[in-house]
Parts: C-alpha cells; sequence; structure tokens
C-alpha cells in the first residue's frame, strides 16, 4: 500500500463519502432532535401544571380546537394551592401579504393571544395590541409578507370572514430569533383570538397553573387538588410529561427523515462496492508478477487472501475514520442550517449518537473488506508459472456471469408478469410479486452488463471514432467488458434510482392531467394553492355573480369537512347543485337520484358504503367538526366511484358545523362555443376580493394539484447525487488506474507516432463512452422499472405511462459532462508517459 497510495486515493475518497453521509444523516437526525426538544422545553417553561382539552378520538384529525371553558378556569384559579394562571389561544389562520397571496404556505401562520406566556416575547417596535382590531406580528411574518408596522393586514379563520387589522406592534424571542420553529406568527387580543379560533366562545386552548408560593405544594399535589374541579372535557399534566409527549411527536417525524436520508447514504455505499472491487481487480491484475513470484518462493494462497484483505482492512479503517470525523463535521454544519434557516432556533445542539460513529466505520470496513474478497480470492490462484511469463494473461471469461444474469432476470421477468397479470390472486401478493420481480432484473441486468458492453459500447462509440484516436478509445472501452461493467454499473444504479422513481412521478402527473381532461367536464376550477396550511376559501355569495357571466352554462361550489360518520374519519361534502357537481367531474349514480337533499338525507359513494357496510335505505349518524351536535341520515343515492366525487354528501344546511364554513373549491362549466379565456377573465374581476383563490383552467389545475410531486423529483435527484458523485470516482479511478496498467502500450504508441493530442482524445473517447453506456444502460432499466410500478399502480389511478424526457436528455448530457471531466487527469497522464521507459525491458 505504502508503495501504490495514489493508486488507492480514489478508492478511499468513495470509502470516505458513503461512510460520512452515513454518520452525517445519523448526527443531522440526532441533532435536530435535540435542537426540537429545546425548543419544546421552551413551551411554557416554568409552569408546574397544564390544564388543556381533551380531544375527540375522531374530529377531522384535530383540525378544530376544543377549549378549556372559561367555567373550567374559574374553578381551577379558585382551587387551593394554585398561584398564578396564565392562558393561550392558538391555532392557525390565514393571512394575507402584500402580494395578495396567502403568508406561510406549508409552514402556518399562527393566530394567539398577545397575552399568552406559553413562549417569551419581545417587542421590538411599537406596541402591544389593546383593541379588537390591532394585531402585533413577529419579525418573520414581517419578512414573508412584505407587511410591517402601520400597514393593514387581513386574516381569517375558517370560521371567520376575512376582517383587515391594523399592524401596531413587531416582535421576536430571545437570541435574535424572529420565529419559534420557523412559523409566522400574528398576537392578537384575547376576545379576538378566541372569536377566531373558537368561534367567538370563552374558551381557551391551554391554562398554565403554578403552584402558590409559600405553600408547599408540589405538582403531584397540585395534580391531585385540580383533578376534581376539571370535569370530564378537560386534563391536567404535569409540564414535564407534557413536553416529554411533545419531543415523542417530533421524534417520530425526524426518525422517518433520519431514515430517508439514511437510505440515500445506502446506495452510495452499495454503488462504492462496484468501486472498490473494481480497484482491487486492476490493482491486482497490475501486480500479476509480483504475486505469482510470492506463489514461486513458497508463499500459500492463504497468505496471499490475508495479504489482498489486509490491505483492503487498512484502507477501509482509514478511510472509514475520515469519513465518520467528515460525516459528523458535515451533520453538524447541516443541523447549524436547519436550525437557523428553518427552525430559526437561536443555537443548535450537536448530538453525536454513538451509532453514528459505529455504523460509519462498520459499513466502511465491511464494504472495503466484502468488496477486495472476491478479487484476494482470484490473486490467490496465479500460478507460480506466471512469473516466468512476459504476456499478457487473457482476460477471464464472462459466460459464467452471462448464465447467471440470465437466469436472473428470466426469473424477475416471470415473476414480474405474474404480478403484472394478476395472476395470484390478491393484490398484496400481486404487489409483491412485481417489487420482487422488479429487484431481480435489476439485479440480472446488472450481472448482464459486461455481455451488453460489448454491443452497446461498439455502437455508442461510432458517434466520435471517425479518427485513429477515437477509434482506440472505442476499442480500449469494449476490449475488457468486466472493468467496463463494473465501471458502468456504478453509474448505472445511480441513473436506475432517479430515471424510475422520475418516471413514476411524471407517470402519476400525466395520469391526473389526463384524468381532467377525459373525465372532469367543467372547463375552469376556482381553488387556491395546496401548499396553505388552511384551505383557502371564498364568499359563496360570489357563485351567483359567476353564474350570470355571459358564456358560463353551470357553476357548483364544494364545501368540504372531514367528519365523523359511525365512528369513522370519513370526507364530507357539500354543494348546492349535487347532481350538477357530480356531472362537472364526470361521476354518475348507480343507485338513486338525489338532485336536491332533504337535511335528514346522504349520499355516498360505492366503497365508502362497502366500508361501513350499509346501503341504500339504511340511517348513518355523523358528527362534523365544529359541531356538537350528532345527525342522523337515511342513505338516498350510491355514487361510482370516482377519485374526484369519492366521498358523502349532505345538504349546505350543515355547512355552518364544517371546519371550513366557507366553499374551498368551485367548478364552471363554459357554455358550448362560449369563449373560455373570456369567462376566465370575466370570473378572475368576480374574484378580485378573494386573491388567495383563483380561476385555472384544465392544464393550471393539474399543475397546481401535483406541484409536490415536482419537489419529489429534484429532492431524489439531489440526494442520489451522493451516488453519482462516487460512480464518477469509479470512471476517473478505473481510467487511471487502466492508465497505468497499460504504460507499455501507451509507450508503443507514442514510439510509433501518436502525438500527446491523439493520446488525449483516446483517452477522452473511452471515458466518455463508459460513461454514456452506465447512463444509457441506466435510464432503459429505470424507464423499465417505472413501466412495472405504474403498470402495477393502474388499478389506483396511475393509468398513464409518460417518459420524463427532458430529464431523461439532462442524464445523457450529464454522462457526456461527467465522462470529459473524468478523462481529465487520466489523459494528462497518458499523454506524459516516458516513451523510453514505457518500452524498456527489465
Amino acid at each position: 500500500m505504502a508503495a501504490r497510495k495514489a493508486r488507492l486515493a480514489l478508492t478511499s475518497l468513495a470509502v470516505v463519502l458513503g461512510s460520512a453521509f452515513i454518520a452525517a444523516a445519523l448526527v443531522l437526525t440526532a441533532s435536530i432532535q435535540t435542537t426540537v426538544d429545546d425548543l419544546n422545553g421552551e413551551s411554557y417553561a416554568g409552569a408546574d401544571v397544564l390544564v388543556r382539552p381533551i380531544e375527540p378520538e375522531t374530529r377531522g384529525d384535530r383540525l378544530v380546537r376544543e377549549g378549556v371553558s372559561a367555567d373550567t378556569l374559574a374553578a381551577v384559579e379558585a382551587t387551593d394551592g394554585v398561584g398564578e394562571v396564565t392562558t393561550s389561544v392558538s391555532w392557525m389562520v390565514n393571512a394575507i401579504g402584500d402580494n395578495g397571496k396567502i403568508v406561510g404556505g406549508l409552514s402556518p401562520t399562527i393566530a394567539s393571544n398577545w397575552e399568552d406566556e406559553s413562549t417569551e416575547r419581545e417587542l421590538r417596535d411599537g406596541r402591544a395590541p389593546e383593541a379588537d382590531g390591532e394585531v402585533a406580528v413577529s419579525a418573520k411574518f414581517v419578512t414573508d409578507s412584505g407587511l410591517g408596522l402601520g400597514d393593514t393586514v387581513t386574516a381569517y379563520s375558517e370560521s371567520t370572514d376575512k376582517t383587515e387589522y391594523a399592524i401596531v406592534g413587531v416582535y421576536g424571542y430571545p437570541g435574535g430569533r424572529d420565529s419559534v420553529g420557523g412559523t409566522t406568527e400574528i398576537a392578537f387580543t384575547t376576545a379576538e383570538a378566541q372569536r377566531l379560533v373558537f368561534d367567538g366562545e370563552d374558551a381557551y386552548s391551554m391554562i398554565a397553573v403554578d403552584a402558590a408560593e409559600g405553600t408547599g405544594t408540589g405538582t403531584d399535589e397540585l395534580l391531585a387538588a385540580l383533578e376534581p374541579v376539571l370535569g370530564a372535557e378537560s386534563e391536567a399534566l404535569a409540564w414535564e410529561d407534557y413536553n416529554a409527549e411533545m419531543n415523542a411527536e417530533t421524534a417520530e417525524a425526524t426518525s422517518l427523515i433520519g431514515k430517508f436520508l439514511l437510505g440515500f447514504g445506502l446506495v452510495a455505499v452499495f454503488v462504492s462496492v462496484f468501486l472498490i472491487a473494481n480497484t482491487f481487480s486492476i490493482v491486482i491484475a497490475g501486480r500479476l508478477k509480483e504475486i505469482a513470484m510470492m506463489r514461486a518462493i513458497g508463499a500459500g494462497r492463504d497468505q496471499i487472501i490475508r495479504s489482498v484483505l489486509a490491505e483492503a482492512l487498512l484502507l477501509g479503517a482509514i478511510a472509514s475514520i475520515v469519513g465518520a470525523a467528515v460525516g459528523v463535521a458535515g451533520g453538524g454544519l447541516l443541523t447549524s442550517v436547519v436550525a437557523k434557516m428553518i427552525l430559526d432556533a437561536g443555537s443548535s445542539s450537536l448530538t453525536i449518537p454513538p451509532m453514528a460513529i459505529l455504523a460509519s466505520l462498520a459499513v466502511g470496513i465491511g464494504v472495503t473488506v466484502l468488496s477486495a474478497l472476491v478479487p484476494a480470492v482470484r490473486a490467490s490462484k496465479i500460478p507460480p508459472v506466471e512469473a516466468m511469463r512476459e504476456a499478457v494473461k487473457a482476460d477471464k471469461p464472462i459466460t459464467a456471469l452471462t448464465v447467471t444474469g440470465g437466469i436472473i432476470t428470466a426469473v424477475g421477468a416471470g415473476t414480474l408478469a405474474l404480478g403484472l397479470t394478476e395472476s395470484l390472486g390478491g393484490d398484496t401478493a400481486n404487489l409483491a410479486a412485481s417489487a420482487i420481480g422488479a429487484g431481480l432484473i435489476f439485479v440480472g441486468v446488472t450481472l448482464l452488463t459486461a455481455w451488453l458492453s460489448k454491443p452497446l459500447v461498439g455502437a455508442l462509440g461510432l458517434l466520435w471514432s471517425w479518427s485513429f484516436a477515437g477509434k482506440l478509445g472505442r476499442r480500449n472501452a469494449s476490449r475488457n467488458p468486466r472493468r467496463t461493467a463494473v465501471t458502468a454499473a456504478a453509474l448505472m444504479i445511480g441513473v436506475t434510482l432517479v430515471t424510475a422513481t422520475a418516471t413514476l412521478l411524471t407517470s402519476v402527473k400525466a395520469s391526473i392531467s389526463h384524468y381532467f381532461e377525459d373525465n372532469v367536464k367543467a372547463e375552469l376550477f376556482v381553488a387556491g394553492p395546496i401548499t396553505a396550511s388552511v384551505a383557502p376559501s371564498f364568499d359563496p355569495a360570489l357563485m351567483d355573480d359567476i353564474r350570470a357571466v355571459d358564456g358560463v352554462e353551470s357553476a357548483v361550489e364544494l364545501y368540504y369537512d372531514p367528519s365523523d360518520i359511525d365512528g369513522t374519519e370519513q370526507r364530507v361534502y357539500a354543494t348546492s347543485d349535487l347532481e350538477a357537481g357530480i356531472g362537472l367531474y364526470g361521476g354518475e349514480f348507480l343507485e338513486g337520484r338525489a338532485p336536491t337533499l332533504a337535511d335528514d338525507e346522504i349520499v355516498m359513494n360505492e366503497t365508502a358504503g362497502e366500508q361501513l357496510g350499509v346501503g341504500v335505505g339504511d340511517t348513518v349518524t355523523a358528527t362534523f367538526s365544529r359541531g356538537d351536535e350528532a345527525h342522523d341520515f337515511t342513505i338516498v343515492g350510491v355514487l361510482a366511484d370516482n377519485e374526484s366525487t369519492d366521498g358523502w354528501y349532505v345538504a349546505p344546511a350543515y355547512t355552518d358545523e364544517f371546519y371550513t364554513v366557507r366553499p374551498t373549491s368551485a367548478l364552471v362549466d363554459v357554455a358550448d362555443g362560449g369563449d373560455v379565456e373570456a369567462v376566465s377573465a370575466a370570473v378572475d374581476d368576480i374574484l378580485a376580493a378573494e386573491p388567495e383563490v383563483s380561476v385555472q383552467n384544465h392544464e393550471e389545475y393539474a399543475a397546481q394539484t401535483t406541484v409536490l410531486y415536482d419537489y419529489a423529483i429534484l429532492a431524489i435527484q439531489l440526494l442520489l447525487g451522493l451516488a453519482m458523485i462516487v460512480a464518477v470516482i469509479g470512471v476517473v479511478n478505473t481510467l487511471i488506474l487502466s492508465v497505468l496498467e497499460r504504460t507499455r502500450e501507451l509507450g508503443m504508441l507514442r514510439a510509433i507516432g501518436m502525438t500527446r493530442g491523439q493520446t488525449t482524445r483516446m483517452v477522452t473517447v473511452e471515458s466518455v463512452t463508459i460513461a454514456l453506456f452506465g447512463a444509457v444502460l441506466g435510464i432503459g432499466v429505470g424507464l423499465g422499472l417505472g413501466w412495472a410500478l405504474q403498470v402495477a399502480l393502474a388499478d389506483t389511478g396511475v393509468d398513464v405511462f409518460q417518459i420524463p424526457t427532458a430529464l431523461i436528455a439532462g442524464y445523457l448530457a450529464a454522462a457526456v459532462l461527467v465522462g470529459l471531466l473524468a478523462a481529465i487527469a487520466p489523459a494528462v497522464r497518458a499523454s506524459k508517459v516516458n516513451v523510453l521507459s514505457a518500452i524498456s525491458y527489465e
């Protein structure tokens, strides 16, 4: 190893990157959790006991807040041993910024009462709100909304109309923070906060209770004293228990993020296996005579194996230690960035779990040693007679590898076919067969890479083999199928995963767009952004104005509520014209008719009825998000299953009890021959006072609905970038070692007249051909896997297969660029070969 430090440097870098990513993922997860725990610890800090409402088990996923009543507050204050009592009123609202759009997006805007002492506020400018029409806002709200002191902000909750408020104060938090956890905030008077959160009811989100000083009352005594006065609608718990509960909730989310990142780290490690194995294979090939001489003077096969594995162990240990250190540093840096840019925490806590170091070392060392095992065994089989030969040993045949790959691919194709043709009975078995078959095909094609390299590399090389140097480069790339295959396979894996994911997500987007085009009869939609934390809504009175627009055939608004029906959470809708609404969405009745629903009638889709075991004429009981009273309904109609119309439908009389008391969307049908653009412009004018919603055509609405898929594709491509970097290192490493191995050959070529420029072009063509081969193979396999996934999910609505053409073109261009960059160092080294030294014999 000491004599060949340069040959192992790039291999070490691959192990460093893989180990570092694993360590960084684990450190980041633990550090973010600690940082979030610290933020959680600031909530109600100093309180002994907290009193909160008991949330129903099913109530719209806890979207609507229950409150602690004023009577309970009075009873708490009158309890012996109770000292200071503070109250908080808090929940999400919508606020409109200076650009007319909703502030916050995925990070919600939180409404609270200024008197809320759950977190410590620092007034930076202005004063506290004193009247119901005044608010103070967080510094982050100022940044995100473009509004500041002296401006007017429009805000509303799901149960209130839009109201304008004067901004009289701007506040922050200790440590120079502009927010807590990255949220934007607005502080109201207590009465106004109660109007927004609890529909004006004198209730509170939380009551913080301190034991009276000098009474000797502890937390346990305080809990025991409060229990009799709380009743069945509220509960008391120690602050420590509340904090532990909050930490447990956030730990679940951070754990998922950590596992997600760890998965991409393992992909990078898997790719590095090819690089390490290839490196040791090439290094051992270059030491052929040396190993044969060792065998000739008495070294046993086990000694050769131990020697090679010792090199791998040392290499893996050094690289893993460096990788663990880099990963810890990177995890700490990422934690600091996340804490500052996303959580807006005053500081971040670096937590280094022992598992981060152990996992990084175990994976790095284990992968390196296992990757070197096959080359080590192959080295031990070199006969001593090789020491007396000058001829180059012929490459090992790829017949066994090809046959094995062919068998695995065939088995995978058969298993995939069974799953896709639903030949195994149950959906779970079919889906499992499809997944297993796709995995086997992936492994089989990887093994077939050597066999595929000759025809494909030869074909790809024709693109630039018009010159003497180009022809040599193409032949160099194809003359050692095993080496080319292993190098290209590392790149193929990353490209396969990215292509398969992008193909599936693109097909999902195309299926949604295709569904709207083929099934939804309405030409225009009224809706707001799906990224808003609180669903955008609009004034239902505007529907009459929309229906009056010249060219509008019909227009139907839609209310939505996550309700409780017979003890299960269900999607419930209401509309003023059920028959028209169902028709515009392309739905149809299977049974019954209900053009106008009576107050005690309800309609459902077929699957919803099967889930609850009910049908036409049966009775169900429903409780809506904001309602305390249960209502009995008779089922009068059954709808065919339709992704856009699935759910339950009641009369609009109940929308006051919905979570969103105003419509969240509307469909507009333009009359035959009508001018869609003119109608769209007219409706847009009507919605001028409702800037958080807009009128959209099919294409715009589908694009808005699928925007999260675009984010997912981008995120996955970025995370798989590490595997791509490792693959690029593999290309560079293979070329450099190949140049070293072919030193005599290069010297001979230079001796008979090849120029430095021709040598550089030869190595560059070889590099680009190998990179392009890996990309083409990865794209092909990725498209195949993407298609299999789309077919397997066809019954769920993903019924359109679409190729991400632009992304694939980008991958091919990136492969050419990778080949060009990877060729720089090897080409320079090859062009500088000393001719006399290269062709001389000892």
